[in-house]
């Protein structure tokens, strides 16, 4: 991974977030035909597959990225926070539902 790529990836708290600044690092290299990310939430990863429109710019991509080229697309992992993809617990409070007995009395 390239100094560039760690500054900017680093604060990243979801996969919107993540994707709009890889997304952002390639753009110089052409449009992108292919994109994915894998979290693993164990080593707090995200490994990203990229394959660009045309095939000759994407060994510039992986080098620019610090990443390498498998089978066609370019592979970069990169650390994220702990608390990447963290959701919130939300406690919904609202009316209790009517019981079948008082529906049926109306």
């Amino acid at each position: 991974m390239t100094p560039e790529l760690i500054e900017n990836t680093s604060q990243a708290r979801d996969f919107c977030a993540l994707t709009r600044v890889i997304l952002a690092l390639c753009e110089p290299f052409g449009p992108v035909h292919s994109f994915k990310l894998v979290h693993n939430r164990g080593a707090h990863r995200v490994a990203c597959l990229i394959e660009l429109e045309s095939m000759k710019d994407q060994a510039a991509l992986a080098r620019a990225l610090g990443g390498r080229t498998i089978n066609g697309s370019v592979c970069v992992e990169v650390e994220v926070r702990r608390d990447f993809e963290a959701r919130p617990k939300v406690v919904a409070i609202g009316p209790q539902p009517a019981s079948d007995e008082r529906i049926a009395a109306h």
